[in-house]
């Protein structure tokens, strides 16, 4: 791993107007990603059949996806957790854009969309 310290708004700077993830490191074991999601826009409700996923929100809002219908408010300093085959994604609710960091294990990650 090259690069072992990262500035948020670093990675964030720059990004399309649409929901973009950056992969700060992956190998074997575990990835961790930047997703940065301006307002309106969304990760789509999706779920991972062997992987877990903690997301940990830094900056702003969002409308997360549970599954079946349901949703929960997301903001900065609160983590999600989704365990493997636990169905999650996230709306931007806010008037600055949601930005979190993702960590998922074992490798590697299928994502299929719901």
């Amino acid at each position: 791993m090259a690069e072992r310290i990262y500035r948020v708004a670093d990675v964030t700077r720059g990004l399309p107007p649409q929901a973009t993830k950056t992969v700060l490191y992956e190998n074997e074991r575990t990835n961790g990603v930047i997703w940065y999601v301006p307002p309106g826009e969304e990760v789509p409700a999706h779920y991972h059949p062997d992987t877990d996923d903690i997301w940990i929100v830094l900056q702003g809002q969002g409308e997360y996806y549970l599954g079946e219908g349901r949703t929960c408010p997301l903001e900065a300093g609160m983590v999600a957790v989704a365990a493997k085959g636990e169905v999650h994604g996230v709306r931007a609710t806010g008037a600055e854009p949601l930005v979190f960091a993702a960590i998922s294990a074992p490798m590697p990650v299928q994502m299929i969309k719901v």
